[in-house]
């Protein structure tokens, strides 16, 4: 009777094991690599740099994301800026705050825990702005006489531009949740607000400004720090 017992158990003992198998293997199957989801949020330093070695340049910017699935994030920067420009033609300065919204696509695969980016986005951007025009000069093609130069120092508020942007650039974790980034622009103005008696030179958020084309060009190079908040 004990042998019939005995070999029972052992009998038991091996189909339980048997199939647990391929339980055990389904479970390890099914693990999946979990990416982490959050608002990122940091400084454009190319502004802040500008802002320490240009004596006419005046500027911040901040910029943010938030992942929305494994390629689409939701995107925006917003910041200031005061520029002078001065020439043998016009001295003038431009002032006034901006911000961007759009979203970025990343096309970079990323191995196991990496979470980088080479991504490609788009931007609907939006400034309000002053225009101080201190001082022009005619232009005249004869140089023996000399050129007459007005005093106006005037300032024109309340100015608006609307423009479309794409950006291509990366972003690379370099610590743990910590970022540097670099993207360049192309910009295209919808609709800018103009000044009485000349033309902006200098759209904040936008940039420079050309007589000739409604395309601007920029870059910006930051860092950020990503909130982790949940992961899946």
């Amino acid at each position: 009777m004990l042998r019939y017992v005995t070999s029972l158990v052992l009998f038991l003992t091996t189909l339980i094991a048997t199939a647990q198998e391929p339980a055990a293997i389904k479970v390890n199957d099914s693990l999946t690599l979990q990416k982490t989801y959050g608002l990122r949020i940091g400084l454009d330093a190319a502004s802040l740099i500008r802002t320490a070695v240009d004596d006419n340049y005046t500027g911040f910017q901040a910029i943010a994301d938030y992942r929305v699935n494994s390629r689409w994030y939701a995107a925006g920067e917003i910041g200031t800026e005061n520029v002078d420009q001065f020439n043998e033609r016009i001295d003038a300065t431009a002032s006034g705050s901006f911000l961007k919204l759009g979203a970025d696509y990343n096309f970079y695969q990323n191995w196991l825990e990496m979470d980088n980016m080479i991504y490609a986005g788009m931007r609907v951007g939006y400034a309000t702005y002053s225009q101080e025009l201190t001082r022009y000069d005619y232009y005249q093609d004869n140089t023996y006489f000399p050129i007459p130069t007005n005093q106006v120092n005037e300032e024109f508020n309340g100015l608006n531009a609307v423009w479309l942007e794409f950006q291509l650039g990366i972003k690379v974790e370099v610590l743990t949740n910590l970022y540097l980034g670099l993207n360049v622009q192309v910009k295209r103005t919808v609709t800018q607000g103009q000044p009485e008696r000349f033309t902006n030179l200098y759209i904040p958020g936008f940039g420079r400004t050309y007589d000739t084309s409604n395309i601007g060009v920029g870059y910006s190079y930051g860092i950020s720090y990503r909130i982790p908040l949940y992961k899946k």
